[in-house]
């Protein structure tokens, strides 16, 4: 598999870091990061550098990103992403992002449909559903959050997580350098969907302007977001296909990288 290399790109709300790798294709395909911030040594994103341009841009807030204190709302954040497809020289991109990467991918579809050939949602965020909540995700006790982010228990990053809820009475015993990172991503991510809580009440009647062929994949044990947010976005995106993973929960491009990659193979070539 293509190892992506790490870089950083100087935006108008500061520098990012980004990681990129492999080529061919028609378009380069960029990958939105959920709100654990993943992405370096993804799998799924070295599977497809075998045969794409891959693009992992690292939002602001998350990793060395700088720039958030300029981002205030999923707006915001939609420019900014303009933003670095301009500074990347990407006319149009094939565009998949996972969760709150989804819901960045939805938006910036909705706003400048030119620039998004295709484009794959992955347990996206961004919608309400009357009666479906999103699972609450802030303050949670992350042993909990582990069984709704991951099906499988044993996962590395799972076991992680729990362990760390393990040592939370005494956070002396968790390494800031492991420490920091769920912080920082908990801050972005609260910068952006507090309040309304992960969703953009426009969003839903706006999914009409997305032209890109999508595919909508759920994580038949997701915890996190409900099915009928899936279903949403494909009847209100033309066209759209739904398409479900089995033994998956929210970080499904985590879990299953491969089958994630194959998925998004075919929907590349369509």
């Amino acid at each position: 598999m293509t190892v992506l290399a790490d870089a950083t790109l100087e935006t108008t709300v500061g520098e990012i870091e980004f990681r990129r790798g492999g080529s061919g294709g028609a378009v380069p395909v960029v990958y939105l990061h959920s709100a654990q911030g993943e992405g370096e040594s993804l799998a799924m994103l070295e599977e497809l550098a075998d045969t794409y341009d891959v693009v992992a841009p690292v939002f602001p807030g998350f990793g060395a990103s700088a720039g958030l204190d300029a981002i205030d709302d999923i707006e915001d954040a939609s420019f900014h992403l303009l933003d670095v497809l301009d500074r990347l020289d990407f006319d149009q991109v094939d565009l998949l992002g996972l969760s709150l990467g989804g819901w960045m991918a939805a938006e910036l579809a909705t706003r400048w449909p030119e620039r998004v050939r295709r484009l794959v949602l992955i347990n996206a965020v961004g919608l309400y559903v009357e009666g479906q909540p999103i699972t609450e995700i802030f303050g949670r006790p992350l042993d909990e959050l582990a069984g709704e982010l991951y099906a499988d228990p044993d996962h590395p990053v799972a076991q992680m997580m729990r362990a760390m809820a393990e040592a939370e009475t005494d956070l002396g015993a968790i390494p800031f350098d492991l420490l920091r990172p769920v912080i920082q991503s908990q801050a972005a991510t609260a910068k952006l969907g507090w309040k309304p809580y992960l969703h953009n009440p426009k969003l839903r009647g706006r999914l009409g302007r997305i032209s890109a062929p999508t595919l909508v994949v759920h994580g038949r044990r997701d915890g996190i977001v409900p099915r009928a947010h899936a279903e949403a976005y494909v009847a209100g995106i033309a066209d759209a296909r739904l398409a479900e993973l089995d033994a998956a929960a929210h970080m499904a491009t985590l879990e299953r990288p491969a089958d994630i990659a194959a998925l998004v193979r075919r929907q590349l070539q369509t």
